[in-house]
């Protein structure tokens, strides 16, 4: 299918999901314009994304929301698809490691948000309830994945995007929480250092820097955050106010 042009990406570098969906644009040469767009339940915005979510792609056909979906219609519109595998078994397999990371990782710490990055509290049971999720999918990820050098093998997929980003933010959430590394616990930490070596990575996390130090202000969070680049090391877990 011959790809369809302009596509305009709507969203915030905060959101793991619009970071996403921007670094599929970038690895898969696709040209793009980004729109700095925050999520609302404004009528307006509603009538373009249904849920009041971003991230958003706007395309000469409409509007497309929901992350998956959106890679789901980039993929689709390149001459030869490029970020996934080519063997329907190996496909599954990487979609089946983006629902662990979204449903089991990225969903229970987007719980503990809250207390994290927002200024308010999380309760006990909110962050128990957490815990017992995040330790099955760590167990389900040990089985799934094995960086050789991506995480599904020797090509770059959609699964290492998504990993990449959900695991980014839970590693700020458990370290805070929990004073644990995912990562580490994953065994992950080489894979991590490699991802962010990549161009897409830079270009998308330099923007995410400049707007998570406005954002974590704005909500007067208890999360500090130490801007590193990327370049030398993960996030560090030593992030606790004193």
């Amino acid at each position: 299918m011959t790809r369809l042009q302009p596509l305009r990406l709507h969203g915030y570098a905060v959101s793991n999901y619009f970071n996403i969906a921007h670094a599929a644009l970038i690895e898969t040469a696709t040209p793009f314009e980004l729109v700095t767009t925050r999520a609302s339940q404004q009528a307006e915005f509603l009538a373009i994304s249904p849920m009041g979510k971003i991230p958003l792609l706007h395309t000469p056909a409409g509007w497309i929301g929901e992350t998956v979906a959106i890679l789901g219609y980039i993929e689709d519109c390149l001459p030869i698809p490029t970020l996934h595998a080519a063997d329907p078994f190996q496909r599954a397999r990487e979609r089946q490691v983006i629902n662990v990371v979204q449903l089991y990782v990225e969903a229970p710490v987007r719980s503990l948000f809250p207390g994290v990055f927002m200024g308010a509290n999380n309760s006990p049971v909110s962050v128990a309830a957490a815990r017992i999720t995040l330790d099955r999918a760590v167990v389900a990820l040990r089985h799934l994945v094995a960086p050789g050098p991506f995480l599904m093998g020797p090509a770059l997929s959609y699964a290492d995007l998504f990993a990449f980003y959900c695991l980014d933010i839970a590693e700020r959430v458990c370290g805070f929480v929990y004073r644990r590394s995912i990562l580490a616990e994953l065994g992950l930490q080489g894979w991590f250092a490699q991802m962010a070596q990549r161009d897409s990575t830079q270009t998308v996390l330099a923007l995410f820097e400049d707007a998570f130090g406005q954002y974590l202000k704005e909500k007067n969070a208890t999360y500090r955050f130490r801007p590193v680049g990327y370049r030398t090391r993960t996030p560090a877990i030593e992030q606790r106010p004193a």
